[in-house]
């Protein structure tokens, strides 16, 4: 396993605040990229504030099968006028990275046509940076199942035979990058999400091409660095084939 900078503590942070709040997945992860940093935020609700987050209009359940939901706001949301509108952008993600942190903090998105090289290599090239938070906006449709076997996981890295069970939880969707596993028959990537039931207390393993699926209608990535490293992220969007701009 190979774990990317600083991403140790972004699993404890994540885990001692799952799960998220109904609708507040860019919440959740501004708030996991501000402590996991160093830097104190309050809650999700003020995360989610500051990221412009709505609220599902009509209160329909938007959180995985054998998940109960959570509304235990502590401030009042604006709710969105129709269902695409709901939840936080990626703008607002990033934004609300760079506020919350005063400056301390930088976003680089990454974004264009996601194949599974160009994903690789992007991954690949994390672990030069010296510390970095990987937020990443997915389609869950295009995921495996978050309770993929372990040993269906494992002959796909000892022999490149891909698990055929595909999530069953379709929504756009917040998460964060922790690292990445190797065989001879491809790689996985470990995702930590944001309720405790979706794999191992919140982190399961995804086939790198799969991810790529999940990004490639119209998503991205975000770094978040400190500003020291925000040009070499840039470089490491742009050497990939990618875009450091956002969708």
């Amino acid at each position: 396993m190979r774990w990317f900078p600083g991403a140790r503590e972004q699993i404890a942070v994540a885990r001692a605040e799952m799960p998220q709040k109904n609708d507040l997945c860019g919440g959740f992860v501004t708030l996991v990229a501000l402590r996991a940093n160093g830097i104190p935020v309050l809650d999700q609700d003020e995360a989610a504030a500051a990221a412009g987050v709505r609220l599902y209009p009509d209160g329909t359940p938007t959180w995985p099968p054998g998940e109960k939901g959570r509304d235990d706001y502590r401030i009042s949301l604006p709710q969105a006028e129709n269902p695409d509108d709901a939840g936080a952008s990626a703008a607002g993600v990033a934004e609300a990275v760079q506020e919350l942190s005063r400056g301390r903090l930088r976003v680089v998105p990454a974004s264009g046509r996601w194949s599974p090289d160009a994903l690789r290599a992007l991954l690949d090239g994390v672990a030069g940076l010296p510390r970095v938070t990987v937020l990443a906006n997915v389609d869950t449709a295009e995921l495996g199942a978050h309770d993929t076997p372990e040993r269906a996981l494992l002959d796909y890295l000892e022999g490149g035979l891909p698990p055929l069970w595909t999530s069953r939880w379709k929504v756009g969707h917040f998460v964060l990058l922790a690292g990445t596993v190797t065989g001879v028959g491809g790689t996985l990537v470990s995702i930590v999400d944001t309720y405790p039931s979706l794999g191992e207390r919140g982190l399961h393993f995804q086939m790198l091409e799969r991810l790529a699926l999940a990004l490639d209608g119209g998503r991205g990535l975000l770094f978040v660095v400190g500003p020291e490293h925000e040009q070499q992220a840039v470089e490491l969007v742009r050497n990939c084939g990618l875009r450091p701009v956002l969708w």
